[in-house]
């Protein structure tokens, strides 16, 4: 049984800057519009819980030429020209649009020009949450999808949910669904991180879409121990310390994090912030101050006093791999659904490498803004008769078990079994691939064990779908990194640790019960690559 029951031209589902450039941008194409967040809209997410810099270049051909080469070879020449073009101009306009119609407060230079290079993820979401809202779209906060649903011809046509504060199910009929749920990093404690469970990169491969990149999802960012803050961009100013007080060599934030990595395995890693001027020391903290709570909270100085530090995973939330798209309005291989921001793949701008911040956001910026508008015009192109259709859901694990329930509380174990194949840095971020193999083996038997019997009925189909969508995940990842057999961009392989000229292809991947890979050619754009 279905309690609310609403039918509108376009659903997005998520909350964070994909999610809100969307659904903003589908209203303002003349679309009505149903934002369904799993938390609350505009403070849910990783952007919202703190800062992040926005890869915002002006339209100076040389500058612009120095950003899209900036990072080819780091990502394993995998991107592509074409899309990193239209990223930097979409970026540039919206970072302007918030300026002008969103009033954000940016910063100004010595000059009184406005920085727009960085945002406040707090003051960003909510502004854009406003923003949303007086669009005319309509917001479900706490109201987590847990499936898609589709018509007889296999177009995704709205969702299933469950609305955590006023309890109940809901049914969403729509012309066509947006995904911008974020990525995964599998409840790994990561600041703002706890509703990225890879819920939508599930939903899209239970309606038959595909993925890409996702052996780029090792990601693990730096944090004081115990804490949840992975900033690791202020990292660049530190030395590593061993647990007895001397250098830790060769460790940095980047090019040098494995080395913190496998010095995790046997002792305790320490850190000082002791390469920052004092000019650097103020920038920092007028830049993210939310960085700098954890260590006033705590009472430790990181410029002077030695602090220990944690990796802690992000897979694809910092990572490279997504959905698939298949179009220059970020639709995918399935009718009617369309993908952005962490969801989607961002090895068109990123290849197989990308940070936090900037290109993330500017990624989350446009291609929200190109969903939302893509979304729009399909949806309308039915003459508002996309809620006319038999609708016939597509969820599977956590909702529909292939035989007899288990116990109520089942996907505790679910997670828990992932968990100790994908946090382990000896066994994600260290890969190897009789490692790999070892760990893809054990998360395909908690598939199979999920699909037979996890069930989740009320606020726990919630919990039992994110189980579900944190094991799917995994698989894809782990089959993508044991099929490159190679080490390009984040995809490191201590097998195979050399590049191979060959493998400059992507791995596209998808199923579910049984899932499977191929490689897809990149179009030959940067003769640095070759």
């Amino acid at each position: 049984m279905t309690g609310l029951d609403l039918t509108t031209d376009v659903l997005v589902v998520g909350g964070g800057p994909a999610a809100t450039w969307a659904a903003l941008k589908a209203a303002q194409a003349g679309a009505d519009v149903v934002l369904a967040d799993k938390g609350y809209c505009g403070t849910s997410g990783a952007t919202a819980s703190g800062g992040t810099g926005v890869w915002y270049v002006p339209p100076n051909p040389a500058a612009r030429e120095a950003a899209m080469a900036s990072r080819e070879k780091l990502g394993g020449y995998l991107d592509d020209r074409r899309w990193k073009e239209r990223v930097l101009d979409q970026t540039y306009a919206g970072m302007n649009e918030l300026a002008a119609a969103g009033r954000y407060p940016f910063p100004t230079g010595p000059d009184g020009t406005q920085l727009r290079n960085g945002l406040q993820g707090p003051e960003y979401m909510r502004r854009m949450r406003i923003r949303v809202q007086r669009a005319g779209a309509r917001v479900l906060d706490h109201s987590p999808v847990t499936e898609l649903l589709t018509d007889p011809s296999g177009a995704v046509a709205g969702a299933r949910g469950y609305r955590r504060q006023a309890g109940g199910t809901y049914r969403v009929r729509a012309g066509a669904v947006v995904l911008a749920t974020g990525g995964c990093a599998f409840l790994s404690g990561a600041l703002g991180c706890n509703v990225n469970t890879g819920d939508g990169a599930l939903f899209a491969a239970e309606a038959g879409a595909e993925l890409s990149g996702m052996e780029f999802s090792n990601a693990y960012g730096i944090a004081p121990e115990g804490t949840s803050v992975t900033k690791t961009a202020f990292y660049s100013f530190a030395t590593f310390y061993h647990e007895d007080g001397t250098a830790l060599e060769g460790a940095a934030s980047q090019g040098g994090r494995s080395v913190i990595a496998r010095a995790l395995l046997h002792e305790k890693v320490y850190c000082r912030l002791d390469r920052a001027d004092a000019s650097a020391r103020r920038a920092m903290r007028l830049a993210q101050p939310n960085f700098f709570l954890t260590f006033d909270r705590l009472g430790i100085d990181p410029f002077t006093e030695r602090f220990a530090i944690t990796l802690l995973a992000e897979g694809t939330v910092r990572g490279t791999g997504g959905i698939r798209l298949t179009g220059d309005d970020c639709s995918t291989t399935v009718p009617g659904l369309y993908a952005a921001g962490d969801a989607a793949t961002r090895e068109l701008i990123c290849g197989g490498f990308t940070g936090g911040g900037s290109h993330n956001a500017a990624w989350a910026i446009s291609s929200g803004t190109w969903a939302g508008q893509g979304a729009a015009r399909y949806a309308l192109s039915f003459g508002r008769r996309g809620g006319t259709r038999r609708l016939a859901p597509t969820g599977g694990a956590g909702l529909r078990p292939a035989r007899a329930a288990g116990p109520a509380d089942a996907h505790r174990e679910v997670i828990e079994a992932v968990q100790s194949e994908v946090l382990p840095y000896e066994k994600n971020y260290l890969r190897h691939g009789m490692a790999l193999t070892t760990s893809l083996a054990a998360l395909d038997a908690t598939w199979d064990e999920a699909r037979s019997a996890l069930l989740g009925t009320g606020p726990d189909a919630v919990r039992a779908r994110e189980a579900a969508a944190m094991t799917a995940h995994a698989r894809w990842m782990y089959a993508s990194a044991l099929a490159r057999t190679e080490s390009r961009g984040m995809a490191r392989r201590l097998d195979f640790p050399d590049q191979d000229p060959a493998q400059r292809h992507r791995i596209i991947t998808g199923g579910l019960d049984e899932v499977w890979t191929r490689p897809e050619p990149v179009a030959a754009l940067l003769e640095a690559a070759s």
